[in-house]
């Protein structure tokens, strides 16, 4: 789990604010793609929104190459989801 910068979402009729983000990977080929679950969530831990993000081809080819795939993996589902980390 990392901190975001808050985040305000639109869920089940009211304005919710995101501060964290969760990542699971739910899928790996160990080749060429890989499919991780994303959760924003608010300041007690609940989900305010999930879904899925893709890492493939040349993004796939460099996560991890800095020696510290989880790191990595959040910076790059941030940059695909265009939250800010904290």
């Amino acid at each position: 789990m990392r901190e975001i910068q808050p985040l305000d979402i639109w869920s089940n009729g009211e304005t919710k604010t995101a501060v964290c983000l969760k990542l699971y990977i739910s899928f790996d080929d160990l080749e060429a793609r890989a499919a991780l679950v994303y959760s924003l969530c608010d300041v007690d831990g609940r989900v305010i929104y999930d879904g899925q993000i893709i890492f493939e081809g040349q993004m796939y080819l460099d996560w991890g190459s800095s020696g510290d795939s989880n790191s990595e993996a959040y910076t790059l589902a941030a940059g695909l989801l265009n939250i800010t980390l904290v």
